[in-house]
């Protein structure tokens, strides 16, 4: 094959594979941002949640362009915060007092709505990143999936709301059952009323009719009633009387005990009685845990546990042992050596040239 219809055909090739790879370019994505007609805007969030390069730009529903960096606001003198820089392609201008609106669906797509202002002229915008204006204030739509816990919490609160309802409803039902009882009631006690008042005519033609067998009664009464019985019986309604006081005042003085006994685990108590009530059931406590760790599942001892084996095995015991003996020898001869230090020390205060007594004769 000659060489010049090898490099022809080699041309031909790439000819073709550019022309497939733009028409690829075109019908399966956009044009690549170098190939765009650019311009730049920046813009400062207080906080940029879920803002990523590539994140859509859109107005009034069409994209517009697309996130190109984020970075920190570390402009002296300034707020904490998030710049963001948008490439927006030049055909499409924003007119002044357009404000970029971070939004977030409920399943956590972000995109960048530019709500149309109306203000006159256009916004500044630059041809490189570097050269873009300062940066415009952007806002944070509220998080649609806080808005949804809310609601839930919403529903909550309205379901208890109908069951209070629903309660009420049978309250009002229960009062209208009642209300027939009370028909009844009343029925029932206009019919002993009449009857009461039958019951007294009787009582007092009874009374008319025998009026001198009741004042010959009355009469008998009061002569075994004489002065000094009836001071008897004075004084014991009177001592009676300041028994009931007394056991009145008892039971007021033990009102904050019984509250203390009857208050809740975390109440504090405030009397004697209820602090000693309170110690008891501590210990008790610490009781019912100790014999918890000490019983098997099964009912029986637990073997496995510290205390257990403390109790149980005698290696335990036997070591305990010796150590209790080894620490007693070694403090005897602890003993000793603290004695020799003692005379020795006793010595040197008596006599401290005996240290150096005989010294310089050896040299």
């Amino acid at each position: 094959m000659n060489e010049r219809v090898m490099q022809f055909r080699i041309g031909l090739f790439v000819i073709v594979s550019g022309l497939v790879l733009t028409m690829m370019v075109v019908w399966f994505g956009e044009t690549p941002s170098l190939l765009r007609d650019q311009v730049y805007l920046k813009v400062r969030y207080a906080e940029a949640p879920g803002v990523l390069e590539g994140v859509p730009v859109r107005k009034s529903g069409i994209r517009i362009g697309e996130v190109m960096a984020i970075a920190f606001d570390e402009r002296p003198e300034q707020p904490d915060g998030v710049i963001v820089t948008l490439a927006l392609e030049r055909r499409y201008r924003l007119r002044k007092g357009s404000v970029p609106r971070l939004t977030r669906s409920l399943i956590g797509d972000v995109a960048i709505d530019m709500e149309p202002g109306t203000g006159e002229g256009f916004i500044e915008t630059g041809k490189t990143p570097l050269t873009a204006p300062p940066p415009i204030e952007g806002q944070v739509a509220p998080d649609p999936s806080k808005a949804l816990a809310a609601a839930t919490k919403a529903f909550e609160k309205a379901g208890d709301t109908l069951e209070s309802i629903n309660a009420a409803a049978a309250g009002l039902s229960k009062l209208t059952k009642s209300a027939d009882n009370l028909d009844r009631l009343l029925t029932t006690w206009n019919d002993t009323g009449q009857d009461v008042a039958g019951a007294a005519k009787n009582i007092r033609r009874l009374i008319d009719e025998n009026g001198e067998n009741f004042r010959d009664v009355i009469a008998k009464i009061n002569d075994t009633l004489d002065p000094e019985t009836q001071k008897a019986l004075r004084e014991g309604i009177t001592r009676f009387s300041a028994a009931a006081g007394r056991i009145d005042a008892g039971i007021a003085q033990l009102d904050p005990a019984l509250k203390d006994l009857g208050s809740p685990v975390k109440h504090t108590p405030t009397t004697d009685i209820g602090q000693g009530f309170r110690r008891l059931n501590l210990v008790l406590a610490d009781l019912e845990l100790l014999t918890r760790q000490l019983r098997a599942p099964g009912g029986g001892l637990n073997t496995e546990g510290s205390l257990q084996k403390l109790l149980v095995q005698t290696d335990l015991h036997d070591n305990l042992n010796r150590m209790a003996l080894s620490a007693n020898q070694a403090f005897v001869q602890l003993r000793a050596v603290l004695s020799t230090l003692r005379t020795f020390a006793d010595k040197v205060a008596s006599d401290p040239s005996s240290m150096t007594r005989g010294a310089f004769g050896r040299q």
